[in-house]
Parts: structure tokens; C-alpha cells; sequence
């Protein structure tokens, strides 16, 4: 009966994990990889050292664009 009473309340649907999302947010979008047809030539790109490039892939994981572009924009900042 204990397990039955468990597994009632640990299911979980569409509407509970709606409201996981507003109290914890939402999970990571998906990582977005371009294509290389879009990125621009290797040539007019900046070289970046293996630490920035490094922390350049992981302003992916930040939760909103903003952030997202903020990160970006930090890292390009530190190019010489």
C-alpha cells in the first residue's frame, strides 16, 4: 500500500512540470551548433587561446539570451 501511495504522488505530467519550471526555471535549451557554411572563414575570426574558447562554448549554458550575448561579448573583449 506504502509503494502504491508513493508512486501516486511521484508521478509526474505536463502541469507538474510546468510548475517545477516557474519555481526552478526551465532546463538548458539544446546547444546550438552552426553549421560551418554560416560561421565566417577561419581567416576573419579572432584566434582565441583554449581557455577562451573554452569559456567562449560555455556561455551556452547560461539561462537567457542576454546573459548569453553578455558572455560572448566578455570573452571577445579580452582578444587581442
Amino acid at each position: 500500500m506504502l509503494a502504491l501511495l508513493c508512486l501516486a504522488g511521484c508521478e509526474t505530467n505536463r502541469h507538474s512540470r510546468d510548475r517545477d519550471y516557474e519555481y526552478y526555471g526551465a532546463p538548458p535549451s539544446r546547444p546550438y551548433y552552426e553549421s560551418e557554411r554560416e560561421s565566417p572563414p577561419a581567416r576573419d575570426r579572432p584566434r582565441l587561446s583554449d581557455m577562451q574558447q573554452r569559456a567562449f562554448d560555455n556561455c551556452i549554458v547560461l539561462p537567457t539570451h542576454l546573459d548569453r550575448a553578455r558572455c560572448r561579448a566578455t570573452v571577445m573583449s579580452t582578444v587581442r
